[in-house]
């Protein structure tokens, strides 16, 4: 499919995460400082295996997590995991972590901190989405334009990623006039370096709503009412054309009263 055109222009990617300084700069046994899971998630009830990225989470020891009756821990060795461009890591980490997180069964949707201990101390938390009990469906590829277009029934929360640059993913929506949702990303409140895009087409190829992120975040909502009955389409792109395992989010699609 086509890929709809930035409405500004923006510095790339790694320009951005310059800006934060380099990670050569980090001092020798400074404390592990986890980003964001890969999984972006954990259940509420049971044991969830995550794969932590963050700088110096290497040589992480513990978890700790904010939240009553949570716990988690260390499995197997962190390992190094630098990005292309080395400027980039204070944004898409350096290293990577295999931890599980235990969360008792009545802890709600939502989110939680958790953060790293090593040698040189416990690093900045960071934030943890909690599942709540919409349906999941993992990404199927390939989803990059109408004719492939992932199928989609809402309620649902759709885990996915941009693997490459220049990847647009796309979901297939069946639904009729007059029917209202929620169409919301959650990505960078929770870590991830993918800025999404979000725009709703209908079967003609034209654009019937496009997503707006809130003030001071990434994430785009998109909520509207259908003006017909008959498919749509829920494109996603990374808006700085980034891609890569690391550039994970999570669709989630829910009608509204």
């Amino acid at each position: 499919m086509r890929r709809p055109l930035r409405l500004l222009l923006v510095a790339p990617l790694v320009a951005f995460a310059g800006a934060w300084g380099q990670p050569k700069d980090r001092p020798n046994g400074a404390a592990p400082r986890a980003l964001y899971a890969l999984q972006l998630a954990a259940d509420p009830g049971k044991t969830t295996k995550l794969t932590l990225r963050g700088v110096g989470v290497e040589a992480a020891t513990e978890v700790r997590l904010g939240e009553p009756k949570c716990s988690g821990k260390v499995i197997g060795k962190g390992r190094k995991t630098p990005p292309a461009n080395p400027m980039a890591a204070p944004l898409l980490g350096d290293s990577e972590i295999d931890v599980e997180v235990t969360l008792p069964a009545e802890v709600p949707g939502g989110v939680i901190p958790l953060s790293l201990v090593g040698p040189g101390g416990e690093g900045k938390p960071m934030t943890l989405l909690v599942n709540d009990d919409t349906p999941r469906l993992a990404e199927k590829e390939p989803n990059d334009g109408f004719r492939e277009a992932m199928p989609i029934t809402a309620p649902v929360v759709v885990e996915a990623n941009f693997k490459q640059s220049q990847d647009v993913d796309v979901f297939r929506l069946d639904g009729k006039k007059g029917e209202r949702y929620r169409i919301e990303v959650q990505a960078g409140r929770y870590g991830s370096p993918a800025d999404v895009m979000l725009t709703l087409y209908d079967a003609d190829g034209r654009t019937v709503a496009t997503g707006e992120a809130p003030p001071g975040g990434r994430d785009p909502v998109l909520r509207l009412t259908l003006p017909k009955d008959g498919r749509f389409f829920i494109s996603a792109i990374e808006g700085f054309d980034q891609g890569g395992p690391g550039f994970v989010y999570q669709l989630a699609v829910r009608r509204e009263p």
